[in-house]
Protein backbone atom coordinates (compact mmCIF):
# COMPACT_ATOMS: atom_id res chain seq x y z
CA UNK A 1 0.00 0.00 0.00
CA UNK A 2 1.24 3.47 -1.15
CA UNK A 3 -0.08 6.72 0.60
CA UNK A 4 1.18 10.43 0.64
CA UNK A 5 1.94 12.14 3.87
CA UNK A 6 -0.79 14.98 4.00
CA UNK A 7 2.09 17.44 5.69
CA UNK A 8 4.97 17.18 3.80
CA UNK A 9 3.74 15.57 0.35
CA UNK A 10 6.52 12.49 0.59
CA UNK A 11 5.09 8.89 -0.20
CA UNK A 12 5.16 6.11 2.67
CA UNK A 13 5.03 2.58 1.13
CA UNK A 14 3.56 0.23 4.22
CA UNK A 15 5.27 -2.92 3.71
CA UNK A 16 4.33 -5.07 6.27
CA UNK A 17 7.01 -8.37 5.34
CA UNK A 18 9.91 -5.95 5.56
CA UNK A 19 9.26 -5.98 9.42
CA UNK A 20 10.23 -10.31 9.35
CA UNK A 21 13.28 -9.41 7.71
CA UNK A 22 16.67 -10.83 9.30
CA UNK A 23 18.26 -7.96 12.02
CA UNK A 24 21.68 -7.80 13.01
CA UNK A 25 21.98 -7.07 17.04
CA UNK A 26 24.56 -5.25 17.31
CA UNK A 27 23.90 -1.78 18.31
CA UNK A 28 26.42 1.29 18.31
CA UNK A 29 26.46 2.87 21.91
CA UNK A 30 27.79 6.29 21.92
CA UNK A 31 30.06 6.89 24.78
CA UNK A 32 31.30 10.32 25.96
CA UNK A 33 34.15 10.21 28.92
CA UNK A 34 32.48 12.87 31.59
CA UNK A 35 36.12 14.09 32.08
CA UNK A 36 35.84 15.36 28.43
CA UNK A 37 32.68 15.89 27.80
CA UNK A 38 31.67 19.85 27.28
CA UNK A 39 28.14 19.37 28.21
CA UNK A 40 28.93 18.48 32.08
CA UNK A 41 28.67 21.59 34.08
CA UNK A 42 32.34 20.50 35.48
CA UNK A 43 34.06 20.69 31.82
CA UNK A 44 32.00 24.19 30.43
CA UNK A 45 35.02 25.73 29.82
CA UNK A 46 35.20 23.33 27.16
CA UNK A 47 32.16 24.32 25.81
CA UNK A 48 31.06 27.57 23.65
CA UNK A 49 29.82 30.58 25.77
CA UNK A 50 26.37 30.29 27.86
CA UNK A 51 23.49 32.04 26.98
CA UNK A 52 20.71 31.16 28.81
CA UNK A 53 20.42 29.29 32.65
CA UNK A 54 17.55 28.18 34.32
CA UNK A 55 16.43 25.31 37.02
CA UNK A 56 19.64 25.80 39.02
CA UNK A 57 22.22 25.59 36.23
CA UNK A 58 20.20 21.97 34.89
CA UNK A 59 18.88 23.59 32.03
CA UNK A 60 21.81 25.95 29.99
CA UNK A 61 21.61 27.04 25.98
CA UNK A 62 25.21 27.60 24.63
CA UNK A 63 26.33 28.66 20.97
CA UNK A 64 27.44 25.83 19.14
CA UNK A 65 30.34 25.55 18.66
CA UNK A 66 30.48 23.87 15.62
CA UNK A 67 27.43 25.57 14.09
CA UNK A 68 25.97 24.72 10.56
CA UNK A 69 25.31 28.95 10.25
CA UNK A 70 26.58 31.67 11.35
CA UNK A 71 25.62 35.50 11.52
CA UNK A 72 27.07 36.69 8.94
CA UNK A 73 25.37 38.68 6.07
CA UNK A 74 25.78 36.07 3.70
CA UNK A 75 25.23 32.66 5.52
CA UNK A 76 22.84 34.14 8.37
CA UNK A 77 21.74 31.74 11.11
CA UNK A 78 21.88 30.99 14.94
CA UNK A 79 22.82 27.58 16.04
CA UNK A 80 22.65 26.62 19.74
CA UNK A 81 22.27 23.68 21.89
CA UNK A 82 20.22 23.03 24.83
CA UNK A 83 21.85 21.04 27.82
CA UNK A 84 18.90 19.88 29.82
CA UNK A 85 20.39 17.92 32.14
CA UNK A 86 23.63 18.05 34.87
CA UNK A 87 23.81 14.38 34.87
CA UNK A 88 25.81 13.06 32.50
CA UNK A 89 23.84 9.33 31.83
CA UNK A 90 20.43 10.86 32.35
CA UNK A 91 17.74 11.72 29.49
CA UNK A 92 14.03 12.80 29.81
CA UNK A 93 12.35 9.30 31.06
CA UNK A 94 14.48 10.33 33.88
CA UNK A 95 13.80 13.83 34.50
CA UNK A 96 11.29 14.55 36.98
CA UNK A 97 7.36 16.47 35.68
CA UNK A 98 9.10 19.64 37.65
CA UNK A 99 12.37 19.21 35.47
CA UNK A 100 10.20 18.33 32.51
CA UNK A 101 8.77 22.12 32.93
CA UNK A 102 11.59 23.99 33.26
CA UNK A 103 12.63 22.06 29.92
CA UNK A 104 9.65 22.98 28.05
CA UNK A 105 9.35 26.76 29.23
CA UNK A 106 12.99 27.21 28.22
CA UNK A 107 12.32 25.73 24.86
CA UNK A 108 9.22 28.60 24.92
CA UNK A 109 11.09 31.30 26.28
CA UNK A 110 14.02 31.15 23.59
CA UNK A 111 11.29 30.62 20.80
CA UNK A 112 10.55 33.98 22.45
CA UNK A 113 13.67 35.77 22.47
CA UNK A 114 14.73 34.28 18.53
CA UNK A 115 11.49 35.86 17.16
CA UNK A 116 13.04 39.30 17.96
CA UNK A 117 15.14 38.54 15.52
CA UNK A 118 13.56 40.06 12.27
CA UNK A 119 16.64 38.36 10.14
CA UNK A 120 15.56 34.58 11.48
CA UNK A 121 12.31 32.97 8.99
CA UNK A 122 12.22 29.88 10.84
CA UNK A 123 13.37 28.45 13.81
CA UNK A 124 14.07 24.86 13.84
CA UNK A 125 13.89 22.67 17.67
CA UNK A 126 14.98 18.80 17.71
CA UNK A 127 16.64 16.27 19.55
CA UNK A 128 18.85 13.45 18.62
CA UNK A 129 19.05 10.70 21.11
CA UNK A 130 21.79 8.07 20.66
CA UNK A 131 24.28 7.21 17.80
CA UNK A 132 21.56 5.63 14.91
CA UNK A 133 19.64 9.41 15.64
CA UNK A 134 22.12 11.40 14.81
CA UNK A 135 23.76 12.38 18.08
CA UNK A 136 27.41 13.08 18.36
CA UNK A 137 27.32 13.67 22.37
CA UNK A 138 26.16 10.90 24.76
CA UNK A 139 25.24 14.16 27.02
CA UNK A 140 21.44 14.58 26.95
CA UNK A 141 20.89 17.37 24.92
CA UNK A 142 18.49 19.74 22.12
CA UNK A 143 19.81 21.85 19.41
CA UNK A 144 18.21 25.45 17.84
CA UNK A 145 18.70 26.63 14.71
CA UNK A 146 17.36 30.04 13.73
CA UNK A 147 17.34 30.20 9.47
CA UNK A 148 17.14 33.34 7.26
CA UNK A 149 15.29 30.84 4.55
CA UNK A 150 11.82 29.14 5.42
CA UNK A 151 12.82 25.70 4.59
CA UNK A 152 10.77 23.43 1.62
CA UNK A 153 9.39 20.97 3.67
CA UNK A 154 7.94 24.23 5.93
CA UNK A 155 6.80 25.99 2.92
CA UNK A 156 4.63 22.38 1.63
CA UNK A 157 3.30 21.98 5.46
CA UNK A 158 2.08 25.64 5.58
CA UNK A 159 0.11 25.47 1.91
CA UNK A 160 -1.32 22.02 2.84
CA UNK A 161 -2.68 23.25 6.06
CA UNK A 162 -3.46 26.70 4.27
CA UNK A 163 -5.35 25.41 1.65
CA UNK A 164 -6.93 22.34 3.90
CA UNK A 165 -8.51 25.02 6.46
CA UNK A 166 -9.88 27.47 3.56
CA UNK A 167 -12.01 24.10 1.92
CA UNK A 168 -12.90 22.69 5.13
CA UNK A 169 -13.38 25.85 7.21
CA UNK A 170 -11.53 23.98 10.19
CA UNK A 171 -8.09 22.70 11.18
CA UNK A 172 -6.47 19.66 9.74
CA UNK A 173 -5.23 18.99 12.81
CA UNK A 174 -8.85 19.88 14.98
CA UNK A 175 -10.69 17.92 12.11
CA UNK A 176 -8.88 14.12 12.65
CA UNK A 177 -10.55 11.03 14.30
CA UNK A 178 -8.13 9.85 16.28
CA UNK A 179 -10.40 6.46 17.90
CA UNK A 180 -7.95 3.93 15.81
CA UNK A 181 -4.99 6.25 16.34
CA UNK A 182 -4.72 7.22 19.74
CA UNK A 183 -1.95 6.17 22.30
CA UNK A 184 -2.37 8.75 25.20
CA UNK A 185 -3.54 11.62 26.22
CA UNK A 186 -4.30 14.14 29.27
CA UNK A 187 -5.96 17.20 30.41
CA UNK A 188 -4.31 19.16 27.67
CA UNK A 189 -2.78 17.59 24.64
CA UNK A 190 -3.05 14.08 22.48
CA UNK A 191 -0.24 12.06 21.19
CA UNK A 192 -1.36 9.71 18.07
CA UNK A 193 0.40 7.69 15.61
CA UNK A 194 -0.37 9.91 12.31
CA UNK A 195 -2.39 7.84 9.73
CA UNK A 196 0.10 8.18 7.01
CA UNK A 197 3.09 7.93 9.35
CA UNK A 198 6.41 7.73 7.84
CA UNK A 199 8.43 6.30 9.85
CA UNK A 200 7.68 3.20 11.95
CA UNK A 201 5.91 4.00 15.64
CA UNK A 202 6.07 7.66 14.49
CA UNK A 203 4.28 9.59 17.59
CA UNK A 204 2.86 13.22 17.25
CA UNK A 205 1.86 15.23 20.14
CA UNK A 206 -0.75 18.23 20.01
CA UNK A 207 -2.70 20.70 22.10
CA UNK A 208 -5.87 19.63 22.27
CA UNK A 209 -6.94 23.48 21.29
CA UNK A 210 -6.32 25.07 18.76
CA UNK A 211 -2.70 26.97 19.46
CA UNK A 212 -0.46 27.78 16.59
CA UNK A 213 3.06 28.13 18.43
CA UNK A 214 4.33 26.82 21.72
CA UNK A 215 4.76 30.69 22.82
CA UNK A 216 0.90 30.71 23.49
CA UNK A 217 1.15 27.75 25.98
CA UNK A 218 1.07 28.75 29.39
CA UNK A 219 2.51 27.16 32.82
CA UNK A 220 -0.24 24.64 33.30
CA UNK A 221 -0.05 23.68 29.32
CA UNK A 222 3.87 23.35 29.62
CA UNK A 223 3.80 21.14 32.16
CA UNK A 224 1.78 18.88 30.83
CA UNK A 225 3.59 18.88 27.88
CA UNK A 226 6.52 17.62 29.91
CA UNK A 227 4.14 15.11 31.61
CA UNK A 228 2.70 13.26 28.13
CA UNK A 229 5.89 13.86 26.26
CA UNK A 230 7.99 11.38 28.91
CA UNK A 231 4.78 9.06 29.26
CA UNK A 232 5.05 8.44 25.10
CA UNK A 233 8.94 8.42 25.42
CA UNK A 234 8.50 5.15 28.07
CA UNK A 235 6.45 3.51 26.32
CA UNK A 236 8.46 3.61 23.42
CA UNK A 237 11.90 2.13 25.26
CA UNK A 238 9.85 -0.56 26.68
CA UNK A 239 9.10 -1.84 23.50
CA UNK A 240 13.16 -1.18 22.29
CA UNK A 241 15.24 -0.83 25.13
CA UNK A 242 17.50 2.07 25.00
CA UNK A 243 15.84 3.26 22.00
CA UNK A 244 17.67 5.95 19.74
CA UNK A 245 14.83 8.46 18.27
CA UNK A 246 14.66 12.37 17.06
CA UNK A 247 11.85 14.71 18.67
CA UNK A 248 11.05 17.76 16.23
CA UNK A 249 9.00 20.67 17.35
CA UNK A 250 7.02 22.68 14.56
CA UNK A 251 5.61 25.58 15.12
CA UNK A 252 3.81 28.48 12.81
CA UNK A 253 4.61 31.89 12.94
CA UNK A 254 2.28 34.48 14.38
CA UNK A 255 0.52 35.68 11.52
CA UNK A 256 -0.64 31.77 10.17
CA UNK A 257 -3.89 30.82 12.24
CA UNK A 258 -4.17 27.42 10.31
CA UNK A 259 -1.15 25.84 11.64
CA UNK A 260 -1.27 23.44 14.75
CA UNK A 261 1.65 23.33 16.78
CA UNK A 262 2.80 19.60 17.41
CA UNK A 263 6.11 17.81 17.79
CA UNK A 264 6.86 14.65 16.26
CA UNK A 265 8.93 11.84 17.85
CA UNK A 266 10.28 9.69 15.26
CA UNK A 267 11.77 6.43 16.69
CA UNK A 268 15.01 4.88 14.83
CA UNK A 269 13.89 1.62 14.38
CA UNK A 270 15.58 0.42 11.43
CA UNK A 271 17.19 2.56 9.42
CA UNK A 272 16.93 4.38 6.07
CA UNK A 273 18.83 3.34 3.06
CA UNK A 274 19.42 3.34 -0.92
CA UNK A 275 15.66 3.52 -1.87
CA UNK A 276 14.78 5.90 0.74
CA UNK A 277 17.66 8.14 -0.77
CA UNK A 278 17.08 8.05 -3.89
CA UNK A 279 13.28 8.43 -4.28
CA UNK A 280 12.17 10.21 -1.22
CA UNK A 281 9.95 7.68 -0.78
CA UNK A 282 9.78 5.89 2.86
CA UNK A 283 9.01 1.88 4.10
CA UNK A 284 7.00 1.60 6.71
CA UNK A 285 7.15 -1.76 8.08
CA UNK A 286 3.97 -1.43 10.86
CA UNK A 287 0.81 -0.21 10.20
CA UNK A 288 0.00 3.05 12.05
CA UNK A 289 -3.28 1.50 13.28
CA UNK A 290 -1.21 -1.37 14.96
CA UNK A 291 1.48 0.85 16.27
CA UNK A 292 -1.21 2.96 18.13
CA UNK A 293 -2.57 -0.42 19.79
CA UNK A 294 0.72 -1.89 20.83
CA UNK A 295 1.83 1.49 22.41
CA UNK A 296 -1.64 2.00 24.26
CA UNK A 297 -1.61 -1.62 25.42
CA UNK A 298 2.00 -0.82 27.05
Amino acid sequence: MIKQNFLTGEYVIYSLERFKRPQSNKKNILTTPIDICPFCIENKHLAANNIYTTFNEEIRIIDNKYPILTNNDTNYGKHYVLIDTKDHYKNIIDFTDEHLFYLIKSIKEFFEILSTDKNLKYVQVFKNQGQNAGASQEHSHWQVLGLSTLPNKQKYMINALKKYEEENEKCYFCSLDYSENFVYENKDFLAFCPEDSLYCYEVNIIPKKHITNIIYLDDKMLKNLGVILKKILIKLNLMYNNLDYNICLYNGLKSQEEYHFFIQIIPRVGNLGGFEFSTGMFVNSVLPTDAAKALRNI
